[in-house]
């Protein structure tokens, strides 16, 4: 009977929710290395839309991702936002959120919308050098 519950234990999906708007996105948990305030956000000069701007980091620049850009959602407030930080492709990314993220898990049977796939966002709307 214990390792029922450890193999169905084992089958749950951890997930960062964060806001955009009146829309939630969720992100694996495993690929957010951090969540950080937002002090101030850089306006890149000839930047797609969705880049709402550079956030430096740590001495690098990371470019702050817009989802309300990307998709058809009211525009945010990002008075007391957050930035999720993402690596993908030795990348970062950082996508605001309106409110502070949160976890939150489900089992693997549960079918969830609005989980970004961050390969394919990347290869999608990746900042070409």
């Amino acid at each position: 009977m214990n390792n029922e519950k450890q193999e169905g234990a084992n089958q749950d999906r951890t997930y960062c929710v964060f806001k955009v708007s009146d829309r939630e996105f969720l992100l694996p948990a495993e690929i957010v290395k951090e969540i950080v305030d937002v002090v101030r956000i850089f306006p890149i000069p000839g930047a797609p839309e969705y880049v709402y701007g550079a956030f430096p980091l740590r001495g690098s620049v990371t470019p702050a991702i817009d989802m309300s850009k990307i998709y058809p959602i009211e525009e945010p407030s990002y008075v007391n936002a957050k930035l999720l930080i993402v690596e993908v492709e030795k990348e970062n990314i950082g996508f605001l959120s309106e409110t502070t993220p949160y976890l939150v898990t489900f089992d693997v049977d549960i079918h969830i919308e609005d989980i970004i796939n961050i390969e394919e966002f990347f290869e999608k709307y990746r900042i070409k050098k």
